[in-house]
């Protein structure tokens, strides 16, 4: 067997994960930095203090006391906090934040008719600041789309990007335990590529009382290598699915959707992969925290090419359990999460593998004095273990792979003008293995354009 089949194990899993895995990555920042301002922002007037309500029965007139109550009680029970913001306007019916907070906690329960006239009416008052007349206009076009039976938003990526690692291989020192030397086109070794992604959402509208609508989203990357092109990627993938509301027009709404999913990629500029499967998605509404917990699973089949001749080992299915959650920190400040366990059963046992997972995001948005324009930073912080089934043979007969991988970036979106922003990523990403194959290192950072629509 050549050199390049013997490391097929390593390689060409890990060759098409690690450039999923830099689609993927700027693609999270993108979603994360792209949350509005309702969602990153649950009240403006958070702080530190707990004010307690019997202070609102004894000075209703005392507007910092009754913001102080208002953004406590916004995050466990939005119908109190809309009654307090209202009884604002009963001593005060000028003010501009209060009505853009209205706005905010009607939006969440998913009252856009009664959230637009909120924004509309903060609008017109005489104290807005700039910033929050950005904002209440910014929401106004969400709405207006929110209105529409039919729903289109995405967006149109490009960039550049250098890895010290391309193909996330092992460094030239390393052996094989048969005493065979890997092809030395799959050392470690980095390389610029161009990217380009797009991403497109559609939701229909039942327009019913349940809220029931139908969801289907397409994405597509493309990753050319200046050099190395047997690590060129691409990607892409449909899912659809009917949702269905459950509780709704409250805080703690609820909804549940079934769902298809299609994938296919090319690795090395050759068909690679193709997957079909479905799923079923929950989401709720806990307090301030929104909760995704999903299961999904994919049947997988794997195409051998020249550079990888021994892929269809790989096929098989996928089987994946997550919980996606996120909730407000404070003003401007978010998190968001993802805890996940997959198991994957190979046609080549020694393939197989269970995989656990847990990221953590926290996507800040913040503006400079006198300057509506929303910047987002966000640092980002993983860890997966990987444990496979059997010790494959052709690498080490006499140890099973145990593989830590850990990864922290920091992403920068720089707003450029209306919907075109400024991107850019630094990822570093350490695998640490009981086997000498599957220990490597890698840097990259990105950079590039983004237009969402």
């Amino acid at each position: 067997m050549k050199s390049g089949g013997v490391i097929l194990k390593v390689h060409a899993r890990r060759a098409f994960g690690s450039r999923f895995a830099g689609a993927v990555a700027p693609l999270v920042l993108l979603a994360l930095s792209g949350i509005s301002a309702f969602a990153q922002t649950a009240s403006d007037f958070a702080g530190t203090l707990n004010p307690l309500f019997q202070g609102i029965l004894a000075r209703p007139s005392d507007l910092n006391n009754t913001l102080q109550y208002a953004a406590n009680a916004s995050a466990d029970d939005i119908e109190s906090a809309i009654g307090t913001y209202e009884q604002l306007l009963f001593y005060n019916p000028t003010l501009s934040r209060v009505r853009f907070e209205l706005g905010v906690l009607y939006y969440r329960l998913g009252s856009y008719d009664m959230a637009r006239g909120y924004f509309k009416s903060a609008l017109e008052m005489r104290d807005i600041s700039p910033e929050l007349q950005q904002r209440a206009k910014d929401l106004i076009a969400v709405i207006d789309k929110k209105l529409q039976p039919d729903q289109f938003t995405g967006f149109v990526q490009t960039g550049v990007r250098y890895q010290s690692n391309a193909g996330a291989g092992p460094g030239p020192q390393t052996v094989l335990a048969s005493g065979r030397i890997f092809n030395n086109r799959f050392f470690s070794q980095g390389d610029w590529n161009w990217f380009g992604a797009f991403g497109v959402n559609y939701i229909h509208d039942f327009e019913n009382q349940r809220g029931d609508t139908f969801e289907a989203s397409l994405l597509g990357y493309d990753a050319q290598q200046f050099s190395l092109h047997q690590f060129d990627v691409g990607l892409l993938e449909f899912r659809a699915g009917p949702r269905f509301g459950i509780f709704t027009g409250t805080a703690n709404a609820m909804s549940i959707k079934p769902y298809i999913v299609a994938t296919g990629a090319l690795l090395a500029d050759t068909p690679y992969y193709g997957g079909m499967g479905g799923g079923l998605t929950v989401h709720a509404n806990v307090g301030s925290v929104a909760l995704d917990p999903y299961v999904e699973v994919v049947q997988q089949s794997f195409r051998n090419s020249t550079f990888y001749p021994l892929a269809s080992g790989f096929s098989g299915t996928l089987s994946t359990y997550a919980l996606p959650a996120s909730g407000p920190v404070f003003s401007g400040l978010t998190w968001q999460s993802r805890l996940a366990y997959a198991h994957a059963s190979d046609n080549y046992g020694p393939y197989s593998y269970d995989t656990y997972a847990a990221d953590i995001w926290l996507p800040w948005n913040f503006s400079f004095p006198n300057d509506s324009r929303v910047w987002t930073l966000t640092p980002t912080a993983g860890v997966s273990r990987w444990v496979y089934s059997a010790a494959d043979p052709m690498i080490d007969p006499t140890i099973v792979p145990r593989t830590t991988e850990w990864r922290v970036g920091l992403g920068l979106d720089i707003p450029i003008w209306k919907q075109l922003i400024l991107g850019m990523l630094v990822q570093y990403r350490a695998d640490e293995s009981n086997v000498a194959a599957f220990t490597m290192r890698d840097l990259q950072v990105s950079a590039g354009p983004t237009i969402k629509f």
